[in-house]
């Protein structure tokens, strides 16, 4: 139905000329005749005005966007940074990844230092790491001679990482993504986007209400116009109450090809758009936490909060997708069903941390019952798992070695019963598990957690000369450090831990350890155990979600850390 809107007189003739072969990535994905963008003339410079990019409209504004396609080439990159400055744009939203499935999608086309593209000059200011996108601060200028020409114009990039070429985001990130997008070019119609004047000073740069927002993909194509589509009928339902997937399907087709041009896309907007509507929970300043807490005062304010809650409750569990057998299916495998404590509480097969030192050992020497769960800034930044059984201690460690965790937090005091929590740690000396080496090289014991530093090593023997023992031939290298931090306020039985401060003082520790632990620990994922391996490490992850995004933005928005780290096990937050 929308391709049969597409108008026949939209020709690509310019662009499909031979001339411009080099400047296209994709010989099917060119820009209409009629509503290309067009650069400034270059002196003795053929086909200089050329570049694989479409004005797109919106719903309330023409030419509010500018699609274009990826970098690939060094002259490719200099046409793109001469579009920035040219369309006055302050705003690129960039939706793919650099890499992806080993092949170039992408050059990076932005500087780590102050770099000239021709007579443009950019230099990256900052940097925001988050666990699905990049945030990039830079400001651009003209030069000539290596002179400023201009006054700085600051611009950002607002890079989506996790969306491949094949495949579906994370919705809630890609929401998220939009409203820091919409956020920024608000401050920007408001007049509050600086430049820099030649000297380096601040000044107030020129309003940007008519600036494009500059958007890329690989191709320019089904990614781009997803992003458009999705952002154009949110300021539709805004302004008024509706969305018209199908009638901006027909502005798009108009105005670039293969900007529509897949039945799960095409669907995917429809998701995004549904949760936008049913999920409006947006972030609230942190300093309003205070005035939160002030509601549970008197019974009448407590009962609506808790009401409201229990309501936010029943949505996130509407939005936290069920996991079938099939995505669980290594969990559910005869082999491994004995190493699961709940039947019903197993890691999908795609979220899962597989093991490989253990080869050998069992007949899926890979499987533990364990999760990998996003953080705020960061993919898989914890690992989420159950106290050991007798035949899954060796499994712990082995997942502490094979992924170089450098944290484990238990979040379950000791419990008396070692025939069903059978213990993984000791205080002191070396100990075996399996075929690993656990030796405590730190013991320290605190009024609400206890601190065991500890090394780990796999055993090996050289088979050179049989005549000597084990002992002299063990070899220890490749060893891992790991602090094991233990609660000692948080019994088996008890549903909240039996001290706040003190919870807060093991999240505290655990991230003072983190930051100061060998071996890069900023790359490395921390694991959570409970004795159920879901509402106490639930608790615990969505804590630091929430603290990490404090410490970030200065927003607080719990609703979206709990329905993050649902995704992959659905237990980890309960209402009970």
């Amino acid at each position: 139905m929308i391709r049969k809107a597409f108008d026949n007189c939209h020709k690509s003739d310019y662009a499909s000329s031979k001339e411009l072969e080099q400047k296209n990535n994709y010989l099917d994905v060119l820009p209409f005749d009629d509503n290309r963008v067009t650069l400034q003339e270059l002196p003795s410079c053929s086909h200089s005005t050329y570049i694989n990019a479409s004005y797109v409209d919106s719903f309330y504004k023409q030419r509010a966007y500018i699609v274009t396609q990826a970098v690939k080439s060094k002259a490719t990159c200099i046409d793109f940074w001469r579009m920035v400055w040219e369309s006055q744009s302050n705003c690129i939203v960039m939706l793919t990844k650099v890499f992806d499935f080993m092949k170039v999608m992408c050059l990076q086309y932005w500087p780590l230092t102050k770099t000239p593209f021709g007579d443009i000059v950019v230099e990256l200011l900052e940097t925001k790491n988050y666990a699905n996108f990049v945030i990039r601060t830079m400001r651009i200028a003209k030069i000539y001679d290596n002179e400023l020409t201009s006054p700085w114009r600051l611009i950002k990039q607002f890079h989506f990482t996790e969306w491949e070429a094949n495949g579906l985001p994370y919705i809630s990130a890609l929401l998220d993504f939009r409203r820091r997008i919409r956020l920024h070019m608000a401050s920007s119609e408001k007049n509050e986007v600086p430049t820099n004047n030649n000297n380096g000073s601040l000044e107030d740069g020129p309003t940007t209400t008519t600036c494009p927002i500059i958007v890329h993909c690989s191709n320019g194509g089904e990614r781009s116009g997803a992003f458009l589509a999705i952002d154009a009928n949110l300021e539709l339902a805004k302004e008024e109450n509706i969305v018209d997937v199908f009638g901006y399907g027909k502005i798009m087709i108009n105005a670039r090809s293969h900007l529509i041009n897949s039945l799960d896309l095409y669907m995917f907007i429809y998701d995004v758009l549904l949760e936008a509507v049913q999920c409006n929970i947006e972030p609230f300043p942190m300093h309003e936490l205070k005035s939160f807490s002030t509601l549970y005062l008197t019974k009448k304010s407590r009962q609506v909060m808790e009401m409201k809650h229990s309501e936010q409750y029943k949505l996130l569990c509407h939005l936290t997708p069920q996991l079938t057998i099939g995505d669980c299916a290594g969990g559910h495998r005869l082999e491994n069903r004995g190493k699961n404590r709940d039947v019903m509480v197993v890691p999908p097969d795609y979220a899962r941390p597989y093991l490989s030192t253990l080869h050998g050992e069992s007949k899926d020497y890979t499987y533990i019952n364990a999760v990998n769960v996003d953080g705020f800034t960061r993919k898989n930044e914890w690992i989420v798992t159950e106290w050991p059984k007798h035949n899954t201690v060796d499994s712990l460690w082995a997942l502490i070695f094979d992924h170089s965790c450098h944290t484990l937090v238990n979040l379950t005091t000791a419990p008396k019963n070692k025939k069903t929590y059978p213990p993984f740690i000791h205080n002191k000396n070396r100990h075996t598990y399996g075929p690993f080496n656990v030796e405590v090289i730190s013991y320290q014991s605190y009024p609400y957690m206890t601190s065991h530093i500890v090394k780990v090593w796999k055993k090996t023997f050289s088979l050179s000369d049989a005549q000597v023992t084990s002992k002299a031939n063990q070899c220890d290298f490749d060893f891992k450090v790991c602090n094991v931090i233990s609660a000692k306020m948080w019994p088996v039985h008890n549903k909240v831990p039996q001290s706040t401060s003190g919870f807060i003082d093991v999240i505290k520790m655990v991230r003072s350890w983190r930051k100061r632990a060998p071996d890069k620990p900023e790359l490395k994922p921390t694991v959570v155990l409970s004795h159920t391996g879901v509402t106490r490490c639930g608790i615990f992850v969505a804590a630091n979600i929430v603290i990490d995004q404090m410490d970030m933005d200065q927003e607080c928005d719990l609703f979206h850390a709990c329905k993050l780290i649902k995704l992959n096990r659905p237990q980890l937050i309960d209402n009970k």
